[in-house]
């Protein structure tokens, strides 16, 4: 399965010590390189830095693609480029936060998660606990969803998960 990711899951699955559920449950992610140097950059997080200085085998980074996805412009460097490379490449999901960034996926066609979804889909799978996910990520970052959408997902998806 060919899986794209922004900046922003990344960040925040490394900063609540999750960012190993993608490799188990997509094997391989690829970001482009614009992403990488988000990642890479000063003002980033410490853990997040500390993956990419050496990345791991399953986080592949593929170098920047020649043409830019329609939409992409109002967009910051890294979104457009994992919008686009997710185009170029016809991946089967795209890992993106952002509203403006997943609209401008979606109308390209794209199948996009963002970083509640793939904690959801991890405790489905018993992986993790979403409530535990969910409070460190609300606690130890600058993520913000409202109660509302939690408790939708929560439903929706029947999660929870071992603690």
């Amino acid at each position: 399965m060919m899986v794209i990711c922004d900046t922003s899951v990344l960040c925040y699955l490394a900063l609540i010590d999750c960012v190993a559920v993608l490799p188990r449950r997509f094997g391989t992610v690829t970001i482009p390189s614009e992403v990488a140097e988000e990642c890479l950059h000063q003002c980033a997080p410490e853990k997040l830095r500390a993956l990419l200085r050496i990345p791991p085998p399953w986080l592949l980074i593929a170098p920047a693609s020649a043409a830019r996805a329609p939409g992409t412009e109002r967009l910051d460097p890294g979104e457009a480029a994992a919008i686009s490379l997710a185009a170029e490449r016809h991946a089967e999901l795209l890992l993106i936060d952002e509203r403006i960034g997943r609209q401008v996926a979606s109308d390209t066609g794209l199948a996009v998660a963002g970083t509640l979804g793939i904690l959801a889909d991890a405790a489905s799978r018993g992986w993790l606990s979403f409530d535990a996910a969910v409070e460190r990520l609300l606690g130890d970052t600058n993520f913000y969803v409202s109660a509302e959408v939690i408790d939708r997902l929560r439903r929706t998806v029947g999660v929870g998960g071992p603690t």
